[in-house]
């Protein structure tokens, strides 16, 4: 575009005005005199009023209103986006933990934390072999004693009495024997079991004493003659012992006849235990 004008020609300048763009006088002076339009105002801009005033197309104003409001909007959606929503009312606001169950360790098994059963109570017809087997080898022993005993009443020689004092020390140990695998027994099964294990314990203590008794009287014996052994304190003691053994074991067979009989077992008297 050219126009002649008073003071020369204008022209379009892109990069006038801060780069809005503007009408120029071809020698390079943006601005026109005083009271006249402004030059400067391009296509589609309605010049200021206010000639000192510097002003913008339309075009770029809107543009710049425009960008302000998406800019505006961006924000806006960005910042709700990011702000955590509020915890609903009634609900703690602590992250909620997955009610799924850790995955277990490589190699285990649900089984491996589970306990091992109790083992089972023996029944009634155990527990009472049991017992019966004790008192197989009381009686096995019992001659073991009554042949000791009669070898120190004989005398026949200083040995032989030596000897019955050693097989009766060693009879006192598997009486003690006895009365340990008597403990370790349940006879929780038995009618009046563990009464009856009670008065077998006692018995087989006094049996172990007597038996000790009587190994002191082999001592006593020693030197001795045949038919002149003497009757000392330890072989008073082990007479006493033995009938406070007969005692406890009558009381035991009277708990353990019903029980033997009902289950089959061999029957038993004093003597044998």
């Amino acid at each position: 575009m050219s126009e002649n004008h008073s003071n020369g020609p204008m022209r379009w300048d892109e990069h006038a005005r801060g780069g809005a763009g503007g009408w120029v006088r071809a020698s390079g002076d943006p601005q026109g005199p005083p009271g006249e339009p402004d030059p400067g105002a391009g296509p589609g801009q309605v010049p200021d009023p206010d000639s000192g005033r510097r002003t913008f197309p339309k075009k770029h104003v809107l543009l710049a209103v425009g960008g302000g409001l998406a800019f505006a909007a961006v924000v806006l959606v960005t910042a709700h986006a990011v702000r955590p929503s509020p915890p609903e009312a009634g609900h703690s606001a602590a992250p909620s933990v997955s009610g799924s169950p850790a995955p277990a360790a490589e190699g285990s098994t649900a089984a491996d934390t589970t306990e091992p059963p109790a083992p089972s109570t023996a029944t009634a017809e155990e527990q009472a072999t049991a017992v019966d087997a004790l008192l197989e080898r009381s009686e096995s022993d019992r001659q073991q004693v009554i042949d000791a005993v009669n070898a120190v009443e004989a005398c026949a020689s200083e040995s032989s009495v030596a000897d019955a004092g050693t097989a009766l020390d060693a009879a006192a140990v598997r009486r003690e024997e006895l009365i340990t695998g008597l403990a370790e027994l349940d006879l929780g099964e038995l009618p009046s079991g563990p009464t009856a294990a009670r008065s077998l314990r006692t018995g087989w203590q006094h049996s172990a004493d007597a038996d000790r008794a009587f190994a002191n009287w082999a001592d006593d014996a020693r030197g001795c003659s045949p038919g002149s052994v003497p009757r000392t304190a330890s072989y008073r003691q082990g007479v006493r012992s033995s009938e406070l053994a007969t005692e406890a074991k009558q009381d035991f067979l009277s708990l353990w006849t019903p029980i033997s009989d009902l289950h089959g077992l061999p029957e038993r008297d004093t003597a044998q235990l």
